[in-house]
């Protein structure tokens, strides 16, 4: 079953370190590799939510109005419902009010995040958007045929990490 982009994050966020290090365009990119990697080894979606082409990689919008706030800082903490747009703006959650959002995984999608954490965890905003921007990616397919804020389709995510799978095989 797809999970919020959110508690996805929140997953990263838990990880040993990550609040004090990983941005809210690093959290973007690295649940963007989960759901990808996640649809080529557990065959189906990670994220209920649209992945959409923005000009700095791909985007949740929902994970962004949760994040943007945050800037380039490290996020430093869990994301809840009241770091939401509409809830900072109404003022509905005070901070730390409100539970931060979990996801049900399965003990496949958590090794799924665990290996996207190895690989990925460390780099920084800059190196995670730049492998997002090569050419042939499914980002650089969609902002350019598409143009911005254009959905970044699993027809397209599929084989790219279908691709870098192989790839990864043939180097063993």
């Amino acid at each position: 079953m797809p999970h919020r982009a959110v508690a996805i994050a929140n997953e990263f966020l838990g990880m040993p370190g990550a609040t004090e290090t990983l941005t809210q365009m690093q959290i973007q990119k690295l649940v963007y590799f989960a759901h990808g990697w996640n649809l080529v080894i557990n065959g189906n979606r990670l994220l209920i939510d649209p992945i959409e082409a923005w000009t700095y990689g791909p985007v949740v919008r929902d994970l962004y109005d949760h994040t943007k706030f945050f800037g380039k800082s490290p996020i430093g903490r869990l994301i809840t419902p009241g770091d939401s747009e509409p809830a900072r703006v109404f003022a509905h959650f005070a901070e730390g009010k409100s539970p931060p959002y979990e996801a049900s995984l399965t003990v496949r999608e958590r090794q799924v995040i665990g290996h996207v954490w190895n690989r990925y965890g460390k780099l920084d905003a800059i190196r995670l958007s730049q492998l997002t921007h090569q050419p042939g990616t499914p980002w650089f397919d969609t902002f350019t045929k598409k143009g911005r804020d254009a959905v970044i389709t699993d027809d397209l995510i599929r084989p790219h990490y279908m691709q870098l799978a192989q790839r990864a095989n043939a180097a063993v």
